[in-house]
């Protein structure tokens, strides 16, 4: 079973302001606030991307298609608000957001209630995040490690070990006299902290998806090709496809990129028609541009 999400509605805008005024005129005052006019239409978000509402149907694999703008991380964004799912990185938001998504309909199939179904977002932030955090991971490792060294030097410096006042400085005794042997490197390796492998950003935004995608449940993937070269794009495809077809795993996918757009057997929805239309992928606008623009330079194929 991977399709537990199976369908996502959302209001319009005529009917997000009358289940409002609704709510405002039964005593519910801490939505007074979607009475007042003053709020230009930025502050509305997420009200006027959906002016006519939305329905949308999903399969084991849904990627979510359109322009910049056209609402695609919205959609996740509401999917992970209404699945209760928690932010390693803060998001888009405003006073009518929490109240947009209690008024969408977020439909699951029974399995999906299983205890420990995981239900998780990953967005070009939460990679960039942990990227930046292996950096700095290693770079206080190799402070860690420097302060070793030089412990190591004042060490064969001194000769000398301070008075033992109690099982600290036991422990640190030992740990001193394992620093002057000769073996030294063994126990720099084993008294420092470890370093995580060195890798490029598109190496480790791809370990970052194939560590946390680990268990049958709903994943919401918002641009995932950030940082992955083509080829990246493609071994990462083939993650996707293995665990959504082996392991239980759905995916909904915000993406522009024409390679997770040509995924075997995903649905592709395009967001820049109105109801957002089921299409196949060399009918897309943006397919059918990088088409044309190869068909120019087809010469140098030769």
């Amino acid at each position: 079973m991977s399709r537990y999400v199976t369908e996502l509605t959302l209001p319009s805008h005529d009917e997000f302001r009358d289940r409002a005024e609704a709510l405002w005129k039964c005593g519910h005052k801490e939505y007074a606030f979607t009475q007042f006019t003053f709020y230009d239409d930025s502050e509305k978000y997420p009200l006027g991307l959906f002016p006519n509402g939305l329905r949308l149907e999903f399969s084991p694999v849904t990627i979510l298609y359109g322009n910049n703008g056209s609402g695609k991380s919205t959609i996740l964004n509401l999917m992970a608000e209404m699945l209760q799912i928690g932010r390693r990185t803060p998001i888009n938001n405003s006073p009518f957001f929490s109240l947009f998504a209690k008024f969408c309909q977020l439909s699951t199939h029974s399995d999906f209630d299983d205890s420990d179904r995981r239900r998780d977002i990953i967005t070009s932030d939460d990679v960039f995040k942990h990227c930046f955090a292996v950096r700095d991971t290693n770079r206080e490792n190799f402070r860690h490690q420097n302060d070793l060294i030089q412990e190591k030097i004042s060490i064969m410096s001194e000769g000398k070990v301070a008075p033992l006042r109690g099982l600290g400085d036991f422990e640190r005794w030992k740990r001193e006299k394992s620093l002057q042997k000769k073996t030294f490197s063994e126990n720099l390796r084993k008294y420092s902290r470890h370093f995580l492998k060195p890798a490029s950003n598109g190496e480790t935004a791809l370990e970052f998806f194939t560590s946390t995608i680990n268990s049958a449940g709903v994943y919401l993937l918002d641009e995932p090709e950030n940082s992955l070269s083509p080829s990246f794009q493609l071994k990462l495809i083939e993650f996707l496809e293995t665990t959504s077809n082996f392991l239980g795993m759905q995916y909904v996918i915000a993406t522009h990129s024409p390679l997770l757009l040509g995924m075997d057997k995903a649905r592709i929805l395009n967001l820049d028609e109105p109801g957002a239309p089921e299409r196949n992928w060399a009918d897309l606008e943006n397919i059918r541009i990088l088409h044309d623009f190869f068909a120019q330079r087809e010469a140098y194929f030769g």
